[in-house]
C-alpha cells in the first residue's frame, strides 16, 4: 500500500505548528477540505504571529525536496506580484528521518 501523502502533509504541518507555538507564536492553519482552498493566499499552510505583534510569518510546509524547491519559487513570485514587505515568507522542509530545513525567502 502506498504512502498517504495527504495525511503525511497534515502531520508535518501540525508538527511545524507545534514548534512555532513552543517558540511563543500564535498560529493558524486552514482546515483541509476536499473541495476549495486549503492554503492562505493559495500558497501558505501556516500563519504565525509573535504575541507582541512584532513579527508575522507565512510558512509553506513540504515533505520532499522537489516540492520544497518549487514552493520557494512560487513564494518568490508571490512576494513580487503582491509587493509584500515586512512579512517573513518561509518554506520549511521535513523529509523522513531528517531535521527541519527552514528558509526565509528574501528578495534583494
Amino acid at each position: 500500500m502506498g504512502i498517504n501523502t495527504y495525511k503525511k502533509g497534515k502531520r508535518r504541518e501540525l508538527e511545524a505548528q507545534k514548534l512555532l507555538e513552543k517558540d511563543g507564536y500564535l498560529t493558524m492553519r486552514q482546515n483541509h477540505t476536499r473541495y476549495g482552498q486549503n492554503d492562505f493566499f493559495g500558497l501558505f499552510d501556516i500563519v504565525s504571529l509573535k504575541r507582541d505583534g512584532s513579527e508575522i510569518r507565512l510558512i509553506q510546509v513540504k515533505s520532499n525536496i522537489s516540492d520544497f524547491y518549487k514552493a520557494r519559487n512560487e513564494i518568490e513570485d508571490w512576494i513580487l506580484d503582491n509587493d509584500v514587505t515586512n512579512i517573513k515568507c518561509e518554506a520549511w522542509l521535513r523529509e523522513d528521518r531528517c531535521p527541519w530545513r527552514k528558509e526565509t525567502i528574501c528578495l534583494h
